[in-house]
């Protein structure tokens, strides 16, 4: 494709991206919430109690009666060379992404309060017009927060539509990647002063957004039970468990007729602890045992997989220029194709503000992984990335990133890198807050 016409057909999508774009706008309020499918640890509810502040509405710009909103609408771009993640001759492609933003928050009553965070939008691709979807992103949710006496209930409807591939690591090929996942359920917390309590249920969705992908569509009901004691004001530690059951589709997907139903139990420790009043830490620790129904599939033979596992977080402001979060652990979930993985992971995301109004990260992850039932697929990624963001005006900012994504697959035919030589995914993107 010469010049002119990459740039007149870069038009031409740019048009219809916008048309999209209002389009999305019109539907945006049928949009709900996200989490994967896998048994919640005692440090779930914290997290989901922080994401809540982090989300907090801080300033609105439309105010219904005693209901404040706010809205933010972007436009990023992407070079992925790598699209189809094809371990041989892989093709490139440049990608437009508008999307919109909104959160709520009503406070129904003086102790109760309804929240909202959302947001998605839609791809469109240059050239690979069959890979075009709309998405949901990670953190989209309705929250109800309710407070009765000592105890705090959250009701929660947790949604998203991930497309990038190299997020779904067992997929490979000429396809397309889209997955939602929904999470609906319920926790409480009963506080008393020193000692406190958390049981929760969680009914999760797992739904390949083609069928040609081959992969079962997956349900799962999910129990948890907690309970710790202050050791002193700054440390919580205590007991877990949980269990779960799964149910896989009979239908669509290729693999489904041979995935059975499954169900899965932990126990457990837990630790949360304030070290300073700059760090933060928390672990999770015990035992999981995964078991498959074989009667509900004919042609399978596997016992199972159980083990340790274990999920560690630690979150530090060294000083005013660098702050920093670090994770790793192992788990046995069904993160990624409604498959059970037994994986390992670590993470380590900082963030440095030693130029003046940018914002920068560096992160760094590794992750290796085996399927659990047939042991014949594993992989090992690791990926590193940089992201700058500078706000341009008082509601218009802009960033600018890089990632490189590497996998080494133990099943033939399905290595691939990123990219052809380098592994490269660019990103522009700019958000602007009403």
């Amino acid at each position: 494709m010469t010049g002119n016409n990459l740039i007149q057909t870069g038009l031409r999508i740019g048009v219809r991206t916008l048309i999209v774009f209002a389009g999305f706008c019109s539907t945006v309020e049928t949009v709900r919430g996200q989490e994967g499918l896998r048994i919640s640890t005692a440090g779930d509810l914290a997290a989901a109690a922080q994401r809540q502040a982090e989300n907090s509405i801080g300033y609105y710009n439309l105010l219904w009666g005693p209901v404040a909103w706010r809205f933010s609408s972007g436009l990023g771009m992407d070079y992925n060379d790598n699209v189809r993640l094809e371990a041989q001759n892989p093709e490139g492609d440049l990608i437009f992404r508008p999307n919109v933003g909104a959160q709520m928050h009503w406070p129904v009553t003086q102790v109760n309060d309804l929240n909202l965070s959302m947001s998605g939008g839609y791809s469109e691709y240059l050239q690979h017009q069959d890979l075009n979807q709309l998405y949901i992103s990670p953190g989209s949710g309705l929250s109800f927060d309710i407070y009765i006496g000592d105890f705090a209930i959250n009701l929660h409807d947790r949604i998203s539509v991930t497309e990038n591939a190299y997020q779904n690591q067992s997929a490979s090929g000429n396809t397309t990647y889209a997955s939602l996942q929904n999470t609906l359920g319920a926790n409480a917390l009963w506080d008393l002063n020193k000692a406190v309590i958390m049981l929760g249920y969680d009914h999760g969705t797992y739904q390949t957004m083609n069928s040609s992908q081959g992969q079962p569509d997956a349900a799962s009901e999910n129990f948890f039970l907690n309970g710790g004691a202050r050791i002193v004001p700054e440390i919580l530690a205590g007991l877990e468990t949980g269990y779960g059951l799964i149910h896989y589709s009979r239908s669509g997907g290729a693999n489904s007729t041979v995935t059975p139903d499954a169900t899965q139990w932990n126990a457990g420790v837990f630790c949360t602890a304030t070290i300073s009043d700059y760090m933060d830490a928390r672990l999770d620790a015990g035992y999981t045992v995964f078991t498959p129904d074989t009667t509900s599939s004919t042609n399978f033979s596997s016992a199972g997989a159980s083990g340790f596992y274990l999920q560690f977080l630690i979150t530090q402001r060294v000083n005013r220029f660098f702050t920093y979060s670090l994770s790793a652990g192992r788990s046995m979930d069904l993160q990624y194709s409604g498959q059970p993985y037994d994986r390992y992971t670590a993470r380590w995301q900082p963030h440095w503000s030693f130029l003046r109004k940018y914002t920068i990260s560096t992160p760094l992850w590794w992750e290796h992984a085996t399927e659990v039932y047939y042991q014949t697929y594993s992989y090992d990624q690791y990926g590193a990335g940089i992201s700058i963001g500078r706000q341009l005006t008082q509601k218009l900012s802009g960033g600018i990133s890089y990632q490189f994504v590497k996998e080494t697959s133990g099943q033939r035919g399905n290595n691939y890198t990123g990219n052809n030589y380098t592994g490269k995914i660019v990103s522009l993107n700019f958000s602007y807050q009403f």
